[in-house]
């Protein structure tokens, strides 16, 4: 009876560490256990792993979702990471992140009336929320690698350079920010395009909305 008591209580205080360890994670990488891995020095490996990854972007950036499997992906940017290139992973996904975000900006561009007003700041808003989006799906796949090499090499976390990197095309256009200024004179400041306009802004950083509308 004990013995019984005694296992029970082992299976339940296993199942809550599980409930821990799963805690905060992505619904596909619950219960991912690490394998054996066979490709140690296999250069065609690792820069295939890094085709893979940059394909996956590109995916989330077009479609919000990847047609590979996530957790193929998180364990092949895993093993780059735990034998030594995570170097080349950083340097593949922030080539491809910047890639996609100029590839939004010209669309946009494309795609707005040139005179600014409510569409344009509503295709802004869409582009920035297709941004965000990806990138978490993105930093969900190199999780690992922005929780160890990131910090250890001091590179830029993959939330931070995604901010940094739409900041750059918001900032070094003067049309865009034109086009902006006249768009908030037009619908005024309580409007709730503008609102969230603004909000998009803030996460960008505390001085950028200030760069847009301090003539406003």
């Amino acid at each position: 009876m004990n013995r019984r008591r005694a296992h029970g209580h082992k299976m339940e205080k296993s199942r809550e560490e599980q409930k821990l360890v799963n805690k905060g994670k992505p619904a596909w990488r619950r219960g991912l256990k690490a394998e054996p891995f066979k490709h140690r020095q296999d250069p065609e490996f690792f820069a295939g792993a890094c085709m893979m990854a940059t394909q996956a972007i590109s995916e989330f950036y077009a479609q919000g979702s990847t047609t590979m499997l996530l957790q193929m992906l998180y364990r092949n940017a895993y093993n780059m990471v735990l034998y030594k290139k995570g170097a080349e992973l950083y340097s593949a996904m922030e080539t491809a992140m910047a890639s996609e975000v100029q590839s939004l900006w010209r669309t946009l561009n494309d795609a707005a009336p040139a005179k600014g007003g409510a569409a344009f700041l509503q295709e802004l808003l869409a582009k920035w929320n297709q941004h965000v989006e990806a990138v978490k799906m993105t930093r969900d796949m190199l999780m690992y690698m922005d929780w160890t090499f990131v910090p250890t090499n001091r590179k830029t976390p993959i939330r931070e350079l995604g901010l940094r990197l739409w900041r750059d095309q918001l900032t070094s256009s003067d049309e865009i920010r034109e086009r902006l200024i006249e768009a908030v004179k037009r619908r005024g400041r309580e409007d709730e395009l503008v609102a969230a306009v603004n909000k998009m802004m803030t996460e960008l950083g505390p001085d950028v909305p200030g760069f847009f509308f301090q003539r406003v």
